[in-house]
């Protein structure tokens, strides 16, 4: 009898067994260890991560939190309402972070008729916070176009350029940096052709994207983004000559490129980041110490053209040229430095003959003063 007990008793431990090993992992989890959902306002990102212990809400709201403070920035920078939809358009899956993993994994895929984004964070306390920001925007821009887009009609693809530039050009500082790389490049022949910007870019790293970002900035100085989000929408592929012509209002490349440097040599005299001044604007001003004389046939430099402010000190007394481009210098100093530093205007400028009324400006460099070369005869 005990015995018939014994094999009983193995017989049910066994099946039990057996039994828990066909259950999946994820339902032999503790509640608490359950995945959960957090899902913003308009129903647009929904964060799926399980419980952390001692903080009830993980990681599910500093991510929503993080993508929607940034779809707000992208929306409020451009414009744009995305169209409503019962279906989320980007899922992010934060993992437990027993990994070292540290990417951001994203597909895209269309699923019942609707488009979204996939986001896996294996390592979510560690991810790479640009990347996320990358692909939580690219999601939200692409899911615009597919919701915009008429039933039926397959939409154009984005490309991924235009996402970072999209990001670049949304950040007023980032913007000023990356309009002063590209000027640094226009000043040394060095920028590409403006049609094969709009054409030819790639998503880039360091110092090379500030080139989308120029380009979006473009864009969006023109009030063109939600245009060109619109065009695609319609099923119209990418089209960077469309691009080119919109900005530019020229259809022939050559003239494209030329009102291109026309912008850049309006934007090489612009104060753009007032009270900061950086290795462009010192180089800039300092291209501006130099004297010009007033006509072309005019020489007043021993070495060209031109002179530095030390040879004009020497040839003041004996050549009117040079005292007359000083004159017209001083008019102009006063302009360039509107914007650079916290100085209030506080003098005047000399008296010469070509500056009867003198106004309140900017105190000019103490060796500009007291050299007699602001005293036409």
């Amino acid at each position: 009898m005990k015995r018939l007990v014994a094999c009983v008793l193995l017989l049910v431990g066994a099946l039990v067994a057996w039994a828990q090993e066909d259950v999946p992992a994820v339902a032999r989890r503790k509640p608490s260890e359950m995945p959960k959902v957090a899902t913003s306002a308009g129903g647009f990102v929904k964060v799926v991560a399980a419980d952390v212990p001692g903080d009830p809400m993980g990681f599910r709201l500093p991510i929503l939190q993080f993508a929607t403070r940034n779809l707000r920035e992208l929306e409020k920078a451009y414009k744009l309402e995305m169209p409503r939809r019962e279906a989320p358009g980007l899922v992010i899956y934060a993992l437990d972070g027993k990994t070292n993993d540290t990417r951001v994994i994203a597909r895209a895929a269309r699923r019942d008729a609707t488009f979204a984004t996939r986001v896996w964070l294996p390592s979510p306390g560690f991810s790479d916070l640009d990347q996320l920001r990358f692909e939580i925007a690219r999601a939200y821009l692409r899911a615009w176009i597919d919701r915009a887009a008429p039933r039926g009609v397959t939409p154009g693809e984005l490309p991924d350029w235009v996402v970072q530039g999209a990001l670049r050009a949304a950040d007023s500082q980032t913007a000023h940096d990356d309009v002063r790389f590209v000027l640094n490049l226009w000043s040394s022949a060095r920028l590409p052709y403006f049609p094969a910007l709009c054409s030819d870019l790639r998503v880039a790293k360091g110092a090379a994207a500030a080139l989308p970002g120029f380009v979006v900035g473009y864009v969006r100085e023109r009030h063109l983004f939600k245009k060109m989000l619109e065009r695609l929408a319609s099923g119209a592929s990418w089209d960077g000559a469309w691009l080119a012509e919109q900005l530019t209002g020229e259809k022939d490349p050559a003239e494209q490129d030329r009102a291109s440097d026309e912008r850049l040599a309006r934007l090489s005299r612009a104060v753009l980041s007032p009270g900061r001044a950086s290795a462009w604007d010192v180089q800039t001003f300092a291209s501006r110490l130099r004297l010009y004389p007033a006509a072309f046939d005019r020489a007043i430099g021993v070495q060209g053209p031109s002179c530095s402010f030390a040879e004009a000190v020497n040839q003041a007394s004996t050549n009117i040229y040079v005292r007359a481009a000083a004159a017209q210098k001083a008019r102009e100093m006063p302009l360039y430095v509107i914007g650079r530093g916290d100085r209030k205007p506080t003098r005047c400028l000399p008296r010469c003959s070509q500056n009867r009324r003198a106004q309140q400006v900017a105190p000019l460099p103490r060796e500009w003063r007291n050299c007699g070369i602001l005293n036409a005869p």
